[in-house]
């Protein structure tokens, strides 16, 4: 069961107006430059044995001034009354601050901080051990490739696994129920072949490196096949 919400009209927004209350502990996971997101998690033990754990994945975008901490133990969010944005807005004279842009308040244990942005949205459920957050997710409109970090755009790297994490990935059992948060990019050569009943696209090969798989696609383009390289993420 998944549950979720995401707000941004005024009549959500109201002034003072508490949004998000939860006892759990929530950390900063990412942002990004593009759109100006800003994520954080809970990660809860389940209330019964057996049952899966729930992750708590609240987005704020776009994210435009931020004062927060790496880590809450305990979480409100509330919208803050006039005189609050009015405050948070002047401390930052030198910006030019839109009619949609929102001064939300995060409490936890007697202390506050903000964002501001245009738009607060959470989803709580059970996250796939390969999929990186709620709110990134497999698009076949988009160019088809699995997503490797918590939020599209530019990828900072954080979550670049090791060469031998690689390898303990591959050594480990087949049936292991690790989260897969980290990643490792390999190399794919595509080829491309006419049929008669139409085009025929395979992988030729996989590489651990663009040298390598350059080495190969030089070889195969010599024999006058379409060929090229794509480069994809594999979960570790």
């Amino acid at each position: 069961m998944t549950d979720s919400a995401w707000l941004n009209r005024d009549h959500q927004l109201i002034p003072g107006k508490e949004l998000f209350r939860s006892e759990r502990s929530f950390h900063l996971l990412a942002y990004t430059a593009s759109h100006s997101q800003l994520l954080m998690r809970s990660v809860g033990q389940p209330d019964e044995p057996g049952e899966p754990e729930t992750t708590i994945d609240l987005l704020f975008k776009p994210a435009v001034v931020l004062k927060i901490s790496t880590g809450y133990c305990g979480l409100a969010i509330r919208c803050a009354t006039e005189a609050e944005s009015e405050q948070v807005k002047a401390d930052y004279a030198s910006m030019s601050f839109g009619r949609d842009d929102r001064v939300f308040v995060l409490e936890s244990q007697g202390e506050s901080d903000y964002v501001v942005a245009m738009a607060v949205g959470w989803t709580e459920g059970v996250l796939g051990r390969t999929q990186q957050s709620f709110f990134n997710n497999f698009y076949p409109a988009r160019p088809i490739i699995w997503p490797s970090q918590p939020l599209s755009g530019v990828d900072p790297g954080l979550n670049v696994a090791s060469a031998q994490e690689l390898i303990d990935a591959i050594r480990a059992e087949e049936n292991a129920t690790i989260r897969r948060e980290r990643h490792r990019h390999v190399y794919v050569v595509m080829t491309r072949m006419i049929r008669p009943e139409g085009p025929h696209v395979t992988g030729a090969g996989v590489f651990l490196t663009r040298a390598d798989a350059e080495d190969a696609q030089a070889v195969i383009t010599a024999t006058s096949l379409d060929c090229w390289i794509e480069e994809l993420p594999i979960a570790i």
